[in-house]
C-alpha cells in the first residue's frame, strides 16, 4: 500500500510518532483523497530557535504557546536582538540560548523538543481539506492547532 505522507527533507520522526502520522495520513486520504506533507518533527534546540525566529520575524507574538512565561522570554530575546541591530544568525543564537536555559529548568516551549509533535503543511489545503484533516486527526493526535505563521497544522501526540 502506498504511503499517504511525505517527510520534508531533514525531518526526523520517532518511530512511534511516525506510526501515528501514517495512521492519520491514511485516514485523511480516505476522506480527501490527498496526501500530507510533514514539514517538521523532532527538533533540536537549534532548529526550534530557527522556527521561533521565523514566527517572531513574521509578526507572531507566540500567543499559541501554553507556557506564556517561556514564550515571552523567547520573544524578549528576539526583540532585544532586533533593537541591538543583531543579525538573524545572532538573534537565532540568542533564542537558542534561551531555549537551552529553559530546558535546563525542565521547561519545553514545544513538544517538538521531546519527540511528541509534528507540523503538517496546510497552505495548499482548501477549507474542506482542513475540516477533513481535523476529522482524520481526531483520536490520533491529542492536540491539533491550525497555525498561520507559517501556515501549518501543529499536532501533538
Amino acid at each position: 500500500m502506498a504511503e499517504h505522507y511525505t517527510l520534508k527533507s531533514g525531518v526526523s520522526l520517532d518511530s512511534t510518532i511516525e506510526a501515528k502520522v501514517k495512521k492519520l495520513a491514511d485516514a485523511y486520504y480516505k476522506l480527501a483523497n490527498k496526501d500530507i506533507v510533514v514539514t517538521s518533527g523532532t527538533r533540536s534546540s537549534s532548529s526550534q530557535a530557527s522556527a521561533m525566529y521565523g514566527k517572531t520575524s513574521g509578526g507572531d507574538k507566540l500567543s499559541v504557546y501554553k507556557d506564556q512565561t517561556s514564550a515571552k522570554e523567547i520573544l524578549n530575546a528576539y526583540d532585544a536582538g532586533v533593537k541591538a541591530g543583531k543579525s538573524k544568525k545572532e538573534i537565532t543564537a540568542d533564542i537558542k540560548d534561551e531555549i537551552d536555559d529553559q530546558i535546563k529548568n525542565g521547561k519545553y516551549i514545544s513538544k517538538h523538543l521531546q519527540k511528541g509533535a509534528v507540523d503538517v503543511r496546510s497552505r495548499d489545503m482548501t477549507a474542506a481539506d482542513k475540516t477533513n484533516f481535523k476529522k482524520a486527526a481526531a483520536g490520533i493526535a491529542t492536540t491539533v492547532i491550525l497555525e498561520t505563521t507559517p501556515p501549518h497544522f501543529h499536532l501533538q501526540f
